[in-house]
C-alpha cells in the first residue's frame, strides 16, 4: 500500500517533527477534555452512582456490594444486583480518600485514563498506518461527539478503553516472535494483569481471553506455553477478586439469547453506529457517509482476519456477539469500546484504495475524506451546545429533593425511582426502580414485596403513576413539589 507520504520523510529530524506533532495532538485534546468538564453529573447516566458508592465502599472499610440498590427481577439487564466490577473504583478510591465526592477531579482523572489510551492507540495504530494517518485517527476519535461526552460522566468507558488497548497493543508484540515453547514469564505476567484489569472494568472484557485462545491455537495449532500462562494467571485474578470482593457472575441473568432478539439487536446497533458521523445538517448525508464508511471499515476488517487472524480480529468479533446477545440495548455506550477499531480499519482500507491513484488525487481523495469529517464533527458540536441541560444532581431541585428525602424519611424505607443508584447515593437509603417493560401488576408485586414507601418522579422521568395508582391502587399521596420533582408516599397493596 502507498502511503501518503512527503518525500524525505525518513530523515531523523523529519521524524521527530512529526512525533512532536503526535504529542501535542494528544495533548491539546486531553488539555480540551479537562478544561470542560463539569463539577456536577447528569441523573441521566446513573452508573456513576455505583461507581462512587463502591469506591467509598473500598476507603471506609464497608462491604464493597453495599450500595442501597434494590433489585428488579423483571429488569436484571438494568444493572446488576451487587454493582460492578472494582478495578475503577479502586482508581476512584484515592480522589474519595483525599477530596471526597469531588465529581471534577474524579472526572479529570478519567480523562487523564483517555489521554493513556489515544498514547497506546497511536503505537497500537504502527503496522497499520503511516504516521500523519495515526495523527488523524486520534483526532477522528478524540473529535468525535460520543468520546467527547464521556469525558463528563464518570463511567467506565474510558478506563476500559486505556486497559483493552494496552492489553492489544502487549498481545501484538509478543506474537510478533513468540516461541511457543517458552513461557516469557514477564510478559504473561504483564498480559496478564492487562487482561484482568480489563475484564476488572468492564465484565465485557473477558471477550478478550477467548481471541487470544483462538488466535494463539490458529497460529501453532495447539496452545503455546505462553499462552496456558496468561489464562492462569487471569483466572487466578479473578478468582481472587470473586473471593475478595465481587464474582463477575451477577451479568448472566441478563443474557437471553434468541434468533429474534440477535437480529433485532444487530439491526439496532447498526443504526446506532451510524451516529458516530452525526452532522447536525442532513440525516441523508450522515447515513450516506456511515455506509461509505462502514463499508471501508468491513473490508479492511475482512481483509485483515483473512491475512492476519491476531488477537484484535477475533476481539472485535467476541465483543459484538456478547452486546448482541445482552438484553439491554446500551446504544453508543455499548460500541464506544470498537469505535477505535472501526475508526483504524476504515481509515486503513480508505489509503489502500487511494494507493491505486497519483500522488495528487491522493491527496485530493483525503483533503476530502478529512475535510467532510471535520464538518460533520462541527455539525454535530453545534447541536450538541444547543441542546437544552440535562438534569443534573447539583441543580436547585434536585439538592432540595435530596435534603427533603434525608429529613422525612427513615434509613429502611425504599424508595421508587427511575434512577435508583444516584438516589441511594444522595440520599443513603435502598432505592428500585420500576422497568419499563412492566405490566402494572407486575409492578404492583414488585412494590409491594419490597415494602416500598415512597415513589419519586422527575418531569423528564416519569412513571405512568396514573396507571398505577388505577389499576394497582398504590393510593399515592403527594408530599413534595419543586421545579423538577414529585414525590409520592404510596400504598403498596396489589390490586385486586
Amino acid at each position: 500500500m502507498q502511503a501518503l507520504s512527503l518525500k524525505g520523510q525518513s530523515r531523523p529530524f523529519v521524524l521527530l517533527g512529526q512525533n512532536v506533532w503526535q504529542w501535542t495532538v494528544i495533548a491539546t485534546m486531553i488539555g480540551a477534555y479537562a478544561a470542560t468538564v463539569t463539577p456536577g453529573h447528569v441523573f441521566e447516566q446513573d452508573d456513576f452512582a455505583a461507581y462512587l458508592m463502591h469506591a467509598a465502599n473500598l476507603v471506609e472499610g464497608r462491604p464493597y456490594t453495599a450500595i442501597n440498590y434494590v433489585p428488579n427481577p423483571d429488569a436484571l439487564w438494568i444493572a446488576p444486583s451487587h454493582g460492578y466490577p472494582p478495578v475503577y473504583p479502586l482508581l476512584l478510591a484515592p480522589v474519595y480518600r483525599f477530596l471526597g465526592f469531588n465529581l471534577r477531579a474524579m472526572k479529570l482523572l478519567t480523562v487523564l485514563c483517555f489521554g493513556g489510551f489515544l498514547v497506546a492507540y497511536v503505537s497500537f495504530l504502527k503496522t497499520m498506518l503511516p504516521l500523519w494517518a495515526r495523527i488523524m485517527a486520534v483526532l477522528v476519535v478524540g473529535g468525535n461527539i460520543a468520546f467527547w461526552e464521556q469525558r463528563d460522566y464518570l463511567l467506565s468507558e474510558l478506563p476500559y478503553l486505556l486497559f483493552s488497548f494496552y492489553a492489544l497493543l502487549v498481545a501484538q508484540s509478543v506474537y510478533q516472535d513468540l516461541d511457543p515453547r517458552r513461557w516469557r514469564l514477564r510478559d504473561a505476567i504483564l498480559l496478564s494483569s492487562l487482561l484482568y484489569t480489563t475484564c476488572g472494568t468492564r465484565t465485557i472484557g473477558v471477550s478478550l481471553i477467548p481471541a487470544l485462545v483462538l488466535a494463539d491455537v490458529l497460529k501453532y495449532k495447539r496452545p503455546s506455553r505462553f499462552l496456558i500462562l496468561v489464562v492462569s494467571l487471569t483466572a487466578g485474578f479473578v478468582v481472587l477478586q470473586s473471593v475478595i470482593l465481587i464474582s463477575p457472575k451477577g451479568y448472566i441473568d441478563a443474557v437471553h439469547v434468541s434468533t429474534a432478539s440477535v437480529f433485532e439487536h444487530a439491526v439496532y446497533y447498526a443504526k446506532v453506529l451510524s451516529y458516530a458521523w452525526q452532522n447536525g445538517y442532513s440525516k441523508g448525508s450522515q447515513i450516506a457517509f456511515a455506509l461509505l464508511f462502514t463499508a471501508l471499515a468491513v473490508a479492511g476488517f475482512v481483509r485483515r482476519i483473512w491475512s492476519q487472524r491476531s488477537v484484535t480480529e477475533f476481539y472485535l468479533l467476541a465483543y459484538l456477539a456478547v452486546i448482541i446477545a445482552w438484553s439491554a440495548e446500551i446504544g453508543m455506550r455499548g460500541l464506544l469500546p470498537m469505535l477505535p477499531l472501526y475508526f483504524a480499519y476504515g481509515l486503513e482500507e480508505f489509503l489502500r484504495v487511494v494507493s491505486a491513484f497519483g500522488r495528487t488525487r491522493r491527496l485530493a481523495c483525503a483533503t476530502v475524506l478529512f475535510a467532510f469529517i471535520g464538518a460533520s464533527y462541527i455539525g454535530s458540536f453545534g447541536g450538541y451546545s444547543r441542546r437544552k441541560p440535562s438534569l443534573d444532581v447539583r441543580d436547585p431541585s434536585a439538592q432540595e429533593l435530596f435534603s427533603f428525602l434525608r429529613a422525612t424519611t427513615y434509613p429502611g424505607d425504599v424508595l421508587v425511582f427511575p434512577k435508583p443508584r444516584t438516589l441511594a447515593l444522595f440520599t443513603d437509603r435502598p432505592v428500585a426502580s420500576l422497568a419499563p417493560t412492566q405490566t402494572p401488576e407486575q409492578s404492583g408485586r414488585f412494590l409491594a414485596a419490597i415494602h416500598a414507601k415512597v415513589l419519586v418522579q422527575a418531569e423528564t422521568m416519569a412513571y405512568p403513576l396514573r396507571i398505577l395508582a388505577a389499576e394497582i391502587q398504590v393510593n399515592p399521596v403527594p408530599v413534595f413539589r419543586n421545579a423538577s420533582f414529585q414525590v409520592f408516599l404510596v400504598d403498596t397493596r396489589p390490586g385486586q
